[in-house]
């Protein structure tokens, strides 16, 4: 077990993890940074436990610049990596409520794996531990893939919110045909009255009556027409491309993918 700590933790402590690692990251970006936090969280869960040893080691080979001056660096280092773990708990967070399906069961996996590496803490000797344990530092691009994708978990939740709202609030679409069948069944109802049977009696004393049944019905049938359903959709541009605006987003069956058109930064919808 000891070993098998020691030669993770060698792999790991490189720039770049390698995938034949028993506990290394995934390769997504969401499972990457969920990796990160896992393995970040452990090495900071064990600064009580071996800065005792390390403080030992510190004053038995002092560095050039003294006990003291080595010492300054751990604390310093526990406040980095509390920074760094709110960073990547933020991204992991926007990420799950960016995502149009459940993905959080699978981002605690990866924060378990990550935590994994420090798993022979327990069986290992404490001056080893404490070597490992300085020597250590998380992936270089923690930090890096993490506000990545936090940035475009921002860019797409708005839009993939608004189309899991309107999934799973269907009756609203049925709402708007109510009324409509009930403006057309009153107004059409006067119109054809005046048209055929009444024109030819306007002197009698039924004439005043039907005009003013009659003046209302262009009057609602001027304002049903222009209804927002059709500017929603949004046409096709560019061949198969269906653009959507981040800032008004329309509902897409299919995802929805950052891009560049014309110079701004909009999604297109693509066909699952």
């Amino acid at each position: 077990m000891a070993n098998a700590l020691f030669l993770a933790l060698a792999l790991l402590a490189q720039n770049g993890p390698t995938s034949q690692a028993p506990n290394a990251p995934p390769t997504d970006e969401y499972g990457y940074v969920a990796w990160c936090y896992g393995a970040l969280g452990g090495y900071n869960n064990l600064y009580d436990r071996v800065m005792p040893e390390v403080t030992r080691i510190e004053k038995a080979f002092p560095g050039p610049d003294g006990v003291a001056a080595s010492l300054k660096t751990y604390p310093e280092m526990r406040a980095q990596a509390q920074k760094d773990l709110k960073t990547f708990a933020s991204a992991i967070t926007a990420a799950e409520k960016a995502s149009p399906r459940p993905i959080s069961e699978y981002g605690g996996a990866q924060v378990k794996r990550g935590a994994a590496i420090w798993q022979g803490a327990d069986t290992v000797d404490k001056a080893r531990l404490a070597q490992m344990w300085m020597s250590w530092s998380p992936p270089g691009d923690c930090e890096k893939r993490a506000k990545t994708l936090e940035m475009k978990s921002s860019i797409l939740g708005k839009a993939l919110n608004y189309n899991a709202g309107s999934a799973t609030t269907q009756a609203p679409p049925a709402a708007p045909e109510a009324p409509a069948p009930v403006a057309e069944a009153a107004p059409p109802a006067p119109a054809p009255e005046p048209v055929a049977p009444p024109r030819p009696e306007p002197a009698k004393a039924i004439a005043p009556a039907k005009p003013v049944a009659a003046k209302p019905a262009p009057a609602k049938a001027e304002t049903k027409p222009a209804p927002a359903p059709a500017a929603k959709k949004l046409p096709p541009i560019g061949g198969n491309e269906i653009i959507v605006d981040p800032v008004n987003p329309v509902p897409c069956a299919g995802s929805l993918v950052p891009a560049k058109r014309g110079g701004r930064d909009v999604l297109i919808c693509k066909k699952d």
